[in-house]
Formats: structure tokens, sequence, C-alpha cells
């Protein structure tokens, strides 16, 4: 997982842009808090998802939305409060007040390819869910 991600600004280029990421990032936290795994589920990268539902021995719509699951810090306060969000291309970082989550475009839009991230000095992020 990269360190940081820089911002970068593609004149012309179509696709998901930042306003995408962030509210891919507060559907999950809302799924997450309605204990809709499912929805939370079909928001992260398949790999994500099979990886969580692998480690946790719980199929994913379970691992996801319990209480002290992968995804708790994210809605530590009751809803997702997006601080900031980086866009390299096709990868993205969104910093929330709780959680750091990288992101992906597939298809035509955003997916999350990790959350529950925390940064460690001079290495990458450590995240309880990713591919």
């Amino acid at each position: 997982m990269p360190a940081g991600l820089a911002v970068l600004a593609v004149a012309g280029c179509a696709g998901p842009g930042p306003d995408d990421a962030r509210d891919v990032v507060s559907a999950l936290g809302d799924a997450v808090v309605a204990g809709d795994g499912a929805a939370a589920c079909a928001l992260l990268l398949p790999d994500a998802a099979d990886a969580l539902a692998e480690e946790s021995g719980e199929p994913c719509a379970q691992a996801v939305t319990a209480p002290d699951g992968p995804l708790a810090d994210l809605v530590a306060t009751g809803r997702v409060v997006v601080e900031d969000v980086h866009v390299a291309g096709r990868q993205a970082q969104v910093v929330t007040a709780d959680d750091t989550l990288f992101l992906a475009v597939s298809g035509d839009g955003w997916v999350v390819t990790a959350a529950g991230c925390t940064p460690r000095e001079g290495r990458p992020y450590d995240c309880e869910v990713e591919a």
C-alpha cells in the first residue's frame, strides 16, 4: 500500500473524481452504520471482500458490520466525516476523521481496495481490509 498519494489533476481526463471517491466512502460508512453488510461488501474490491471473509472466518457481510470488526473505526463517530481526498490517476486515498481508505477505479467508478488503515513511520500503511 502506498505511503501516500500526490494530488494529480489531469485536464480532460474522463472518469471518477475526488467527489466520487468521497461518495463511495460515505456510502460504505452509511452501509456499515445501517448494518447492511451486502451493500458495504459491494463497495469493496471483490478480492478485498474475499480476503476479509477468509481472515475473519465469516462471510464478508457479517465481518464488515461487526461492532469490533475492521470497519468499526470508520464509523466510530456514528457517521463518516471525510477530511481529505487525494486522487492520483486511477487510485485515491480518502482520509476520514477515524480512518484512511484506499480506492481504485473499477469500470466507471471507485471501489475500496483497503480500509482500516493506519500510517506507520517510514513504512506502508497497515490495513485491516485489503486485497
